[in-house]
């Protein structure tokens, strides 16, 4: 029996689907959402079940709309470009929630290095950060302990998590979707819950 071939460039076939199916978890998108010209639903669930080998092409543009690396998709290696440190010490402080860390070491980027890929890097975050910042700072002001109704709770972490999907963070708005729809279900308003979460798989 002939072995079976694969794409010089990806890996099995099955482990391909397999990580494809984390990142579009994890990004909060369903196989309709995350679907292109010329690659449906039903393609992306033959390629996640691994009973089709994705073209380097298509697994670009896959990587693109979930937001990681195509290598990562493709073989299960991420590409490392470190970039100046400021760079790292600014991303790890926004992922730890230190806003203000973080804007301090982007600023820092755009005043001592003159790398275009950096500048442009540092400036597409500190923009994000600001939309964040502020979604952060609501959630914390609004949902500990300035809002007892749980609908009304849920209520403000879902118009956080449309402003976030507006300004292209699906992952944040993902986080703040789960938030809200954990509230609503609390609060046995299934009916709101089960059109929220319709809306958002629709996004």
């Amino acid at each position: 029996m002939t072995a079976p071939h694969y794409h010089a460039h990806v890996d099995d076939p099955v482990a391909v689907g397999r990580r494809l199916k984390e990142a579009r978890l994890a990004a909060g998108l369903s196989q309709r959402s995350l679907s292109l010209p010329g690659c449906s639903s039903a393609y992306i669930s033959r390629l996640e079940a691994g009973d089709r080998v994705p073209s380097l092409q298509l697994l670009r543009k896959l990587a693109q709309k979930l937001g990681v690396d195509e290598e990562y998709l493709a073989r299960g290696v991420e590409r490392v470009d470190e970039g100046p440190p400021e760079l790292v010490e600014a991303e790890v402080a926004r992922r730890l929630g230190d806003f203000e860390l973080a804007r301090e070491r982007y600023q820092a980027v755009l005043e001592a290095t003159s790398a275009p890929a950096a500048r442009e890097e540092a400036a597409g975050q500190l923009a994000q950060l600001r939309g964040e910042t502020l979604a952060e700072e609501d959630r914390r002001e609004l949902v500990p302990g300035g809002l007892d109704d749980p609908g009304d709770r849920a209520r403000v972490l879902w118009r956080h998590s449309r402003t976030l999907l507006d300004r292209g963070d699906r992952k944040g708005a993902a986080r703040y979707a789960r938030d809200a729809l954990a509230l609503l279900d609390y609060a046995e308003d299934r009916e709101l819950a089960g059109t929220r979460e319709r809306e958002f798989a629709r996004a």
